[in-house]
């Protein structure tokens, strides 16, 4: 098929075909109901990135998306039958990865290829295990903003205090770190987030790649629920990963008040140790003890995971 570019991307040049990653790379594109935007994304990638195995996951769409996807020959399509989710339809895609290193792009055109190869290239020249987009435009709506602002809140905990954007569906990752934490992705929109927050707290060297993206095309599949269910999946990525952040920073906090109150309250009134500040006291060390059993169980989980060589692909 003789792809066109689209407007908001340059037609590709003789340089931008002699990328010497592109038979090594896998790019993962989930879709449901995109008849909107795959055409372009595809006819983009077809046009600056020809070399590279693409793969498209079908969330059970109910619009043409699998008409559209079935015009490019050299497109694998995959297809959920039923609708299973953002992150499930990237998990199963990876599956399917033959290449050295895995990049996600999402099927609503927002994102640019050109930028895709950029951070290829980025991640293949430098020392990094993923990098990952960062964008620059503002969210289109004020509920979004706040609610990526409560995310960004949340990530703190974790020491992610200088990431802008952790959740955005521009990425590339070295396929075997990708890979050995898939099982840990939830299968709705905060895939993308969870592997941020995991990849960091890890200790992987992540690099954060600036990019605009274009107006998409379609209907946001975003919906209230869905930022809610990220701000859980966020306290639990923290109690996968870092639990003693959250149990024994509340614990030192409860014996430091309980101790400061009550010595304040002898001090006051000449008289013992109250029994209130004693019970503040004894949760907080409850709770530091809580935290390292909860920290003990999760360094076991993680480290299976860091010593498991992924057979996915064998498994096909």
């Amino acid at each position: 098929m003789n792809a066109q570019a689209n407007n908001n991307e340059p037609m590709a040049t003789k340089g931008a075909l002699t990328h010497s990653w592109q038979n090594e790379l896998s790019i993962i594109v989930p879709v449901y109901n995109e008849e909107g935007g795959i055409r372009l994304v595809l006819e983009q990638l077809a046009a600056d990135l020809p070399k590279c195995e693409i793969i498209v996951v079908d969330d059970a769409s109910t619009d043409g998306t699998a008409e559209v996807i079935s015009e490019f020959e050299n497109v694998r399509y995959v297809h959920n039958p039923f609708n299973q989710g953002y992150g499930a339809s990237l998990k199963k895609g990876m599956q399917y990865a033959s290449g050295r290193y895995i990049a996600w792009i999402d099927g609503d055109n927002e994102h640019k290829v050109g930028d895709l190869a950029q951070m290829v290239d980025k991640l293949v020249t430098g020392k990094f295990a993923a990098i990952i987009g960062e964008r620059s435009n503002p969210a289109p709506s004020f509920l979004r903003r706040f609610g990526k602002f409560l995310i960004r809140l949340l990530a703190r905990t974790l020491g992610a205090s200088s990431i802008k954007d952790v959740n955005c569906g521009l990425r590339v990752f070295h396929a075997e770190v990708i890979l050995r934490y898939s099982p840990l992705l939830p299968n709705k929109f905060s895939a993308s987030m969870t592997s941020t927050m995991i990849l960091v707290e890890r200790g992987y060297p992540v690099e954060f790649f600036p990019i605009t993206v274009n107006k998409r095309l379609g209907e946001s599949k975003v919906v209230i629920k869905d930022g809610i269910a990220a701000l859980f999946s966020i306290l639990r990525i923290i109690m996968l990963v870092a639990p003693l952040r959250i149990f024994v920073t509340g614990g030192l906090a409860a014996i430091t008040f309980g101790g400061l109150y009550g010595l304040a309250r002898m001090l006051d009134l000449g008289g013992g140790f109250p029994n209130s500040a004693f019970v503040v006291i004894t949760f907080g060390m409850f709770s530091c003890v809580l935290g390292l059993i909860a920290d003990q169980i999760s360094q076991l989980r993680l480290s299976l995971v860091d010593r498991k060589v992924s057979n996915s692909k064998t498994e096909l």
